[in-house]
């Protein structure tokens, strides 16, 4: 019984027992001139005397171990901050942006560090967030005229004027058709390295990209080209050998300023061959269509030769990184004014009964653009016996197909 007795007192005392981690034992003592400290849990084994311990010996006297810390730095880069009673440096948060803090930052208990709120009217960020130019409200049908539907957002342009506007009409008023933002080429593709490969219908000369082009993304169209710029996207355009002649120029400064640049080319086949995108695709996304100039390439001399080599040569000088390249393809891409997205005026074709197609073409009274003047062919013909009256629209009739 008293040995039941005894082992259960053993454990209770046991349970309640201070548990002590094992010390680490030292035979050096710190040498406070030389900035060394007694860490902690440690026994410093004899080191109990008046050097060690600030001259104090005597019995019942008192000596003061003062603890001494060092400030914790911490760097806190944009897209981040060091929030309140906080020592971990975390990212911004959706609705505010973290421009990043110059030097090093210390632990506050009362104050987040690095983090702004974005501004009134623009109050939507997405984590990460490193600059008041990132903050944004959605885009509203007012942002583009005519627009009856929209997507996109409106960004912090850095003052109080008016935001930077990233829109895309979905939907427009009745006369009008949603039209693609046309990118700026010199932004997105850039004039100062090589791209990655091209293809032409010449299938001696294509040179493939690491988008997988072949013959087949522009057969049938002898003309045709796609220039590869990798992770920049790509572009289509066209050749065309006319009998308009043209010139580069002298390049100077990396550019050629005095190049050929023709808004209609209708004279072919000829030995001068002038280059023409049509389009831009980013990687992953979807054509848009480009409507820019002819810049002019290269003289051929025969006609023969340019039919032969113009759309290959309109490629290579678009893709390759030496710098008359580069300099044409700054030509190229300059030439194309980038807008952004809008609710386009739609296009209407006039039929004009009793007149002549000379005097319909005299007047560009072919076509109308919605919203804008309607022109009137030169004259109607003449018909015996009959004093013209005059035109009137009439809807085409419809036909009702099963």
């Amino acid at each position: 019984m008293s040995q039941k007795i005894f082992l259960t007192s053993a454990l209770a005392m046991g349970v309640f027992a201070p548990a002590f981690a094992e010390m680490t034992d030292s035979n050096t003592f710190p040498n406070a001139s030389q900035g060394e400290y007694m860490q902690e849990n440690t026994r410093y084994i004899g080191a109990a005397t008046s050097t060690n311990m600030a001259g104090v010996y005597e019995d019942g006297a008192t000596v003061d171990a003062v603890a001494e810390y060092d400030i914790i730095d911490y760097i806190v880069n944009a897209g981040q901050y060091l929030p309140a009673d906080s020592e971990t440096v975390i990212t911004c948060p959706a609705g505010s942006f973290c421009p990043g803090i110059s030097g090093n930052v210390n632990y506050n208990q009362n104050s987040d560090q690095g983090i702004q709120t974005c501004p009134n009217g623009y109050t939507n960020s997405v984590a990460g967030s490193s600059a008041n130019t990132d903050c944004y409200r959605t885009c509203a049908t007012t942002d583009i005229t005519h627009a009856t539907a929209i997507t996109g957002n409106v960004y912090f342009n850095g003052t109080n004027g008016d935001g930077v506007k990233a829109c895309t009409p979905t939907a427009c008023d009745n006369g009008y058709h949603p039209k693609s933002a046309t990118p700026n080429l010199t932004t997105v593709i850039g004039t100062s390295e090589a791209g990655t490969g091209y293809t032409s219908n010449d299938s001696t000369g294509s040179e493939f990209g690491t988008n997988g082009m072949s013959n087949s993304v522009i057969s049938g169209d002898s003309m045709a080209f796609a220039v590869d710029y990798g992770n920049k996207g790509m572009i289509k355009g066209h050749g065309r050998c006319s009998t308009q002649s043209g010139s580069r120029g002298n390049m100077s400064g990396g550019t050629y300023p005095d190049i050929t640049i023709r808004a209609d080319l209708t004279n072919q086949p000829g030995q001068y061959c002038y280059c023409h995108l049509d389009s831009y695709t980013p990687v992953s996304g979807s054509a848009i269509a480009l409507s820019g100039p002819w810049v002019f390439y290269y003289d051929f001399g025969p006609a023969g030769a340019c039919a032969a080599y113009c759309e290959r040569g309109c490629a290579r000088n678009l893709l390759y990184g030496d710098s008359g390249n580069l300099a044409f393809r700054a030509a190229v891409f300059g030439a194309i004014e980038s807008s952004p997205a809008m609710c386009e005026a739609n296009t209407i074709t006039i039929n004009w009964s009793n007149a002549d197609a000379n005097d319909i073409s005299a007047n560009n009274a072919g076509t109308a653009t919605y919203g804008e003047d309607v022109r009137t062919p030169v004259k109607a013909a003449t018909k015996k016996g009959q004093t013209f009256r005059g035109w009137r629209f009439s809807a085409p009739e419809q036909t009702n197909l099963p």
